[in-house]
């Protein structure tokens, strides 16, 4: 059997979609499993047993029918079927301000030995967005029906339009229109000012084809991810580079139960949770997605997204935008793959018994006008994983620890030790992030900066990261006698404030991290200096 190609004709999530819903009509017609492989210029999919027109059977939609039954009296055949208004009357209870009647309404429906309310449809929230688009759209309705009806008729459809084996008679079996909801790059927001000639109806039949559409379709509830802020909205779409269909739903059901909010935040989460859903549910965790010996991105691309804001009437494109999976390094094992976890969850937070522990982005705020730059450092280092977007973050961050502490406010800081494995693992810098001397100048920072300002007993050094980040940028001539300077008054404190009890850096530890700094560049290990010196020691440092 030869490889089914999809082009990438509109570089969105139009691709995508079109790409998983064809894996998965294959995999379901034909009872073998397949894989999507992204091969820069269109998806490939690949099915690794032979398939014979013989033992096809008869596909079925493949998506959920939204439906209201107070337009439509007769509920539709099949099993995909969404009550819509039933799920919107149970979405509606839980919406703020209704958890106490709920929790009214569930305790009197059980002193009756009746069922309590059941949370909405996990398939409510995109049916939803999708009703708020529809403005008199439904063709997915028209898809969904004639598959239905036409059974025979639609393996032939399908047959002729996979082009697996001898060619029937083409035939388009009917005709949809176009929706923006299922292709992002049409419409308002994209074009000029919509006029009638604009408008997403209006686009050709040529450019829009039945069948395709019908793929974005399938392909929709298998790797869409959708999420609505007041009236605007956002939708990801899982974007295949080594994985079958069934592992796609997997993870979007997986995020799906998750409560991901916000902008930036979302953005963030998104990439992160995806990461950590695909390594817990891999072969290198005894699950079934195919890991080992590779990076996540390897598997799984990442997110297209793209951003509608509400204009009134209709919604228009915004953005679109692609968000790549976390690459840090391989995973050979299950040791590798706990690594990568603890470098996530440290970073976004995890939960333990239902309930969420926040990680050290989580006393940032979007509303505060003084952490979104800081979010969005941290989005662009996930965007393009460079090492220096990476080190600008977190300069910034110390900063923010610093203003933190000093309010006594709560906040966390990274950890070395997850550095290390993030800047060993990732970017080769070992030889750097474990020199003795690069770490006791390491060690003076911290103790004059987050531990000082804790433990109150001596001077606290709050603009060392604001001032050391300028003379990096000076070069060598300016950078080194700021850290001369820095050793000799870290020293002097030690012997005369602390009494000699504290951490003193040592001659040869300076000279080590000059040597560094000459070979290495007085930007990156001055950066890292400030990464190591803001962040967390084992515990067994801070007792010593």
């Amino acid at each position: 059997m030869k490889a089914i190609e999809v082009p990438k004709g509109t570089g969105t999530y139009a691709d995508s979609l079109r790409a998983i819903g064809t894996a998965s009509l294959l995999e379901e017609i034909s009872g073998t499993q397949t894989i999507i492989r992204d091969m820069g210029t269109h998806f490939q999919i690949e099915c690794p047993k032979d398939v014979s027109p013989e033992g096809l059977k008869p596909p079925s939609p493949g998506f959920y029918y939204i439906w209201k039954k107070s337009k439509e009296k007769d509920k539709p055949s099949g099993v995909l079927v969404l009550d819509y208004e039933e799920e919107k009357s149970r979405a509606d209870v839980q919406k703020k301000g209704a958890a106490k009647r709920k929790k009214v309404i569930d305790t009197a429906l059980e002193e009756q030995g009746l069922s309590t309310i059941e949370k909405p449809h996990r398939e409510y929230r995109p049916a939803a967005i999708l009703e708020s688009m529809r403005k008199g759209w439904s063709s997915d309705k028209d898809v969904y029906h004639w598959v239905v009806q036409n059974s025979a008729e639609a393996l032939k459809w399908v047959q002729n339009e996979l082009g697996l084996f001898e060619p029937l008679e083409r035939f388009e079996p009917l005709q949809v229109s176009n929706s923006q909801f299922y292709n992002p790059a049409s419409g308002k927001g994209v074009h000029s000012a919509k006029t009638v000639a604009k408008s997403p109806g209006a686009i050709s039949n040529e450019v829009v084809q039945p069948f395709a559409e019908w793929m974005k379709y399938r392909g929709a509830y298998i790797a869409m991810l959708p999420y609505r802020n007041g009236d605007d909205f956002k939708l990801f779409v899982i974007e295949p580079a080594e994985i079958g269909p069934k592992a796609l739903s997997l993870l979007r059901e997986k995020l799906l139960d998750l409560n991901l909010w916000g902008g930036i935040r979302l953005d963030i989460e998104a990439s992160l949770r995806l990461a950590e859903e695909l390594i817990m549910h891999s072969d290198v965790m005894g699950q079934s997605i195919g890991l080992r010996r590779k990076r996540p991105a390897e598997v799984v691309r990442g997110l297209r997204q793209a951003f509608f804001k509400s204009m009134g009437t209709a919604a228009a494109l915004m953005n679109d935008a692609f968000l790549p999976l976390p690459n840090w390094f391989r995973i050979e094992n299950r040791e590798e793959a706990n690594a990568f976890l603890g470098i996530i969850r440290e970073h976004i937070g995890y939960y333990e018994n239902g309930q969420r522990k926040a990680g050290c982005l989580g006393s940032l705020d979007e509303t505060h006008s003084g952490d979104v730059p800081i979010l969005q450092q941290y989005r662009k280092w996930l965007t393009t994983g460079g090492v220096s977007d990476l080190l600008d973050f977190l300069a910034r961050f110390a900063v923010y620890i610093m203003e933190k502490r000093g309010k006594k406010e709560w906040a966390k800081e990274f950890s070395t030790e997850n550095l290390t494995i993030l800047f060993e693992r990732g970017y080769g810098m070992k030889e750097i992030v474990e020199n003795p001397g690069f770490l006791s100048v390491a060690r003076g920072i911290r103790n004059c900066t987050i531990y000082a300002v804790s433990l109150g007993e001596r001077e606290t050094h709050f603009g060392l990261a604001q001032q050391w980040k300028q003379k990096i940028k000076g070069g060598i001539r300016e950078f080194v006698p700021v850290l001369c300077d820095f050793v000799q008054t870290q020293n002097w404190e030690v012997e005369h404030r602390l009494k000699g009890k504290g951490h003193s850096i040592k001659k040869e530890d300076l000279d080590s991290v000059i040597g560094l700094i000459e070979k290495h560049g007085v930007e990156l290990v001055g950066m890292l200096l400030l990464a190591y010196g803001y962040a967390r020691a084992p515990r067994i440092e801070t007792e010593v």
